[in-house]
Parts: structure tokens; C-alpha cells; sequence
């Protein structure tokens, strides 16, 4: 996509298993510390068939984006984040109900955060760890 729109920025690929949003996530706050001015982080995944189907189960077709600036704007929260030992809990939000078999689900309770102005939520980021997102809404 990058080259066919000819776009200048740097763009990076990831992929982290069940943990490639929380990965994704935290590289793109590294951007934003490193003087990016704007990232943009989006996250996809679909129908997993073939090999991979048999150690990466996903159905369906689901995808997120978010715009991360440095500075911040109006009725939008500060996002700061901690790795920390330990399991996120399982989602359960309003929108795990509808794409709980894809393995991009992972983000979701991101976004449910984000629709309730929830102030805290924790995101598996790989083995024995989690990524605890905090929110200011102030």
C-alpha cells in the first residue's frame, strides 16, 4: 500500500501471535517517543486456512485502527502503557460477543474502553505478560 500511494513515512509489519495488537500497540508508542509526530496502528486479521489454520485458529474478518499523536487534542484520551508480568483478563466486552474466534480479538477491550471512557484495561501481550493501558480523559 505504501508504495503503490507513494508515501514517504516509514511504515513496519509485526507479527507476535495472540499478542501482536499489544506488540503493535507498544511499537508505535516507541514511535511517538522516538519524535514520530502521528502513528497509525492497524490491526487485521481474517480466516485462518491451510497450515497455519492448525496452530492459529481464526474465523472471520476483523480489523481496528487507531491515530496516535504526540500531542494531545480535544475530548480525546492520553494513552500511557506498562508492560507487567502477569494474565489480562479474558475479554468479555460488548464487542468480543460478535468476533471472539478472531485472533485480532485480542484489541477489543481497547476499543470498549475507549466507547465506556474507561480509565484502565489490560491487553494480553504475550506469555506470562500484559500491557495496562491507562486513559486520561482529562
Amino acid at each position: 500500500w505504501t508504495i503503490g500511494v507513494g508515501a514517504m513515512e516509514p511504515a513496519t509489519a509485526l507479527s507476535a501471535f495472540d499478542a501482536s495488537f499489544a506488540q503493535g500497540l507498544m511499537e508505535a508508542l516507541a514511535l511517538l517517543a522516538a519524535d514520530a509526530e502521528a502513528v497509525l496502528l492497524v490491526a487485521y486479521d481474517s480466516h485462518a486456512s491451510g497450515p497455519l489454520a492448525a496452530v492459529s485458529k481464526s474465523a472471520g474478518l476483523l480489523g481496528g485502527a487507531l491515530v496516535l499523536a504526540r500531542e494531545p487534542r480535544a475530548g480525546a484520551p492520553r494513552l500511557s502503557a506498562v508492560l507487567e508480568n502477569g494474565s489480562a483478563v479474558a475479554a468479555g466486552g460488548a464487542l468480543h460477543a460478535h468476533s471472539a474466534g478472531n485472533a485480532m480479538a485480542q484489541m477489543l477491550p481497547l476499543f470498549d474502553a475507549l466507547a465506556a471512557n474507561e480509565s484502565t484495561v489490560r491487553l494480553h501481550a504475550g506469555p506470562g505478560q500484559r500491557l495496562r493501558l491507562l486513559l486520561d480523559w482529562n
